[in-house]
Formats: C-alpha cells, structure tokens, sequence
C-alpha cells in the first residue's frame, strides 16, 4: 500500500516535468500582467519655487507658498511603483506681485508619463499675502552695563555714529520697530576720558534690514562729583566800601570732587565785585557788574551772575 503511494507521489511530481514547468512559468506571468495591468493610485511630492518681483517692485512675500504640494496619481500600478517619490519642481511666475491666488492645475505638474493621470492636487489653490517695501530711519538705543572704579561716574548718555540706521522691508513690520537696539557699552574699569567702541546691532525683525551691522558708541567717563548750593552769601565790593549791590547777596553753586565740596564751609565763599578802573566815585551813580568768586579745585556758578551797584 505505502509503495503504491509513493509510486503515485513520484509520477505526480516528476512525470512530464517540462510541461509542469511551462505551466507554472504562464500561470506567473499571467499574474504579472494582470497584476501589471491593475488600475492604482498613489500619491507623490511635488517642490514648489517661485519667481519674485523684481527689486524695482518694491513688493515682498509676507505669507509665501509651500514648500511642496503633494498630488495623486492614477494608472497601472506597476508604472506607478516605477516613479521616483517626488516628480520634481513647479515654478510659478509671481514677477508681477500682485497675485492674491495661484490656480496649480494637473497639466502643471511636472514629469508624468504617459499612461497615468492627474487626479487631485493638494492643495490647489494656494494664497498669497504681499506687502509693500518701505524703508525708515531708527533710531539706535545703547544700553550700559558694569560701573567705573570708585572715584569715578558715567557723565550724560552714550552718543552713537551714526545717531539712526535705515531699517527696510515689509511694511507693516517696519511700521512696528522702534529703535534699534546694539550690544551693551560695558563701562568697567574705564576711567576719566571719552571712550568708543564698536557695538553689533541686535538683528532686526524676519523680513527686515538695517543698512549697516553695527555703529560707534561713545561714552564720558568724568571723575566723581558732588554739587553743594550756599545761599545767602553777602557780596562785597571792592575798592568802595560805601557801595551797596542790589541784589546784596547770591547764591554760588560749588561742583568738585566729592571730598573738597564736603570740606568747604559758607565762610569760605567771598563772593565779590570789582568796579571797573574808570568808576568816578566821588559823585552818585551806579553800574552793572559781574560777581566774582574764587575757590579752588572746583567749579562755582553764581546765581545771580551780575548785580547793580549804586554810591
């Protein structure tokens, strides 16, 4: 019984084995083809690049176009699977910049083969927002970091060269900016003198220029000062002691070195006036003069400058 089974086995397997073999090799391709043949859809990128206007336009892009669109293909599957997964790049012609909406139709869409079709785009209409280019000067903003060595003080603000930079692009960006910040003017251990550096500018706004990259700041560094007011001092004038002013006394404002104003007292400050040569006093009369003050190592103002002295 088990030979007969066998015997049956091997006839079934080797007997005419060219003509199995053919069989087979027809039932396959067979498949093939009408695998081949089958109707299929994918889907493949598409790059997108544009033309702008040109620069004399003075329109730019506030919302461009996407980098890519994405399209379905329809046809035999087999020459489907052949294609590379992106087709390539459309360019649209936006040299004018006036359009609002671009239309992308199938017959755009770059190297299909015969045999297959188009049969969405997405997306397919792709908007635009423009705006125009303008430019407006801004003014340049300094901050200042660090503090000079004891003794000495920052005198005024930081001066810039130049004072505003150009600022260019979209016009509803450039509307909103401001000033133009640069880097900190650092001021440690700088002593008296006028002190200048170049500082980068931070980078403006996405869309927006400056003309230049950075600017020169300059800084003063004086020595320390202390501003001390003496108020009611009584005026003397010189060479005629009958003589009265009007007004009899002013106020002197002392600014020096913080130590030196500290030690002066009000009985230090004379201030005075001094006739001038030709003065003839031996009659009444009056004149305006200039009040004096002497005192060293510090600046003194008086407040009033001139007086009426009358004898």
């Amino acid at each position: 019984m088990k030979s007969r089974a066998a015997n049956f086995a091997r006839e079934a397997l080797f007997e005419n084995v060219g003509l199995k073999i053919v069989s087979i090799l027809c039932a396959f391709g067979f498949f093939l083809f009408i695998r081949g043949a089958e109707r299929a859809e994918m889907r493949f990128d598409v790059g997108v690049a544009y033309t702008p206007p040109a620069d004399v336009a003075n329109r730019v892009l506030v919302k461009e176009p996407p980098a890519e669109i994405s399209v379905k293909l329809v046809g035999p599957r087999t020459q489907l699977e052949s294609l590379p997964r992106d087709l390539g790049t459309i360019v649209l012609d936006l040299s004018s910049g006036q359009h609002d909406m671009v239309q992308i139709d199938p017959s755009m869409i770059p190297n299909v083969p015969p045999g297959l079709r188009v049969d969405e785009v997405f997306p397919s209409r792709i908007e635009l927002r423009w705006d125009d280019v303008v430019s407006k000067p801004v003014p340049v903003q300094v901050g200042r970091t660090g503090d000079p060595p004891v003794g000495y003080t920052v005198r005024g603000s930081v001066t810039t060269n130049p004072e505003a930079v150009l600022a260019s692009g979209p016009k509803s960006i450039v509307a909103l900016i401001q000033v133009a910040r640069a880097q900190s003017f650092d001021v440690t251990s700088l002593t008296e003198g006028y002190h200048t550096r170049q500082l980068l500018l931070d980078l403006p706004p996405e869309g927006v220029a400056f003309d230049v990259g950075s600017i020169e700041a300059t800084i003063e560094i004086a020595r320390e000062e202390r501003l001390s007011a003496f108020k009611g001092l009584k005026i003397d004038i010189i060479g005629a002691p009958k003589a009265t002013a009007a007004p009899e006394r002013v106020t002197v404002k002392v600014r020096g070195l913080p130590d030196v104003v500290a030690s002066l007292e009000a009985d230090q400050i004379a201030p005075y006036v001094e006739l001038p040569p030709e003065t003839d006093l031996t009659k009444p009369g009056s004149v305006r003069a200039r009040v004096k003050v002497d005192i060293p190592n510090v600046d003194a103002e008086v407040e009033p400058k001139e007086v009426t002295v009358k004898w």
